[in-house]
């Protein structure tokens, strides 16, 4: 799991919108400690905005821990490019074979068209999967001095 520190900024019915510094720190799987350069979530440009089933009751104002599950980001890279690329191919190969270039253009046309409305399908139906994001409480050590 992937986890980065967020702040909550707005609060509606059983979402709440969280937002997550532009640069994430670094984890220490490179050489570079101080600061990823693509850092969670692709990080790089500025503080994001992301919208996260409140499940644990934040207010505005809260300062959270984001957590993304493992796979998430590959898995939806890999949809993102790959569904509607392989639709497209897909497309202009039927077209081509029923009706020359004119076919294959209709048909990569069809095919990347299909593709971009199963991917919004499928957002849809993953936005309030709570097993791909979830919100912590930060939790806060405190220590205090002993009075000499």
């Amino acid at each position: 799991m992937s986890q980065c520190d967020a702040v909550v900024v707005e609060v509606s019915a059983h979402e709440v919108l969280v937002e997550v510094p532009g640069r994430a720190p670094g984890c220490g799987s490179c050489k570079t400690s101080d600061a990823c350069q693509e850092g969670l979530l692709g990080l790089s440009a500025g503080p994001r905005r992301y919208r996260v089933g409140n499940s644990i009751g934040a207010r505005v104002g809260d300062r959270v821990s984001l957590t993304v599950a493992d796979g998430t980001l590959w898995n939806a890279s890999l949809a993102s490019y790959g569904l509607p690329v392989l639709l497209a191919i897909a497309g202009a190969a039927v077209g081509q074979s029923l009706a020359a270039d004119p076919g294959a253009v209709t048909g990569m046309l069809a095919g990347l068209g299909c593709g971009l409305v199963l991917l919004r399908r499928k957002e849809l139906r993953v936005r309030h999967d709570a097993s791909l994001f979830s919100l912590q409480v930060q939790t806060k050590e405190v220590r205090f001095k002993e009075k000499s």
